[in-house]
């Protein structure tokens, strides 16, 4: 089995906007696109976390 070389955040935020804008369920883009659904579901949540510990800081600072 062929291992792919690693994507980067932007690429897979391009990855995930692109299945978003296909109109396909995630499953049926992920099977087009060789993508394990886990690895496109892990990202997801990865880039979502990743997104909320940067605003968070934002978020707090308004606060008495």
């Amino acid at each position: 089995m062929k291992k792919h070389a690693k994507r980067t955040d932007e690429e897979w935020i391009s990855l995930i906007r692109e299945c978003r804008t296909s109109g396909l369920s995630n499953k049926c883009w992920c099977e087009e696109h060789p993508i394990h659904i886990s690895s496109f579901y892990y990202h997801i949540r990865r880039l979502r976390k990743m997104a909320g510990e940067r605003l968070e800081p934002e978020l707090m600072s308004g606060l008495p």
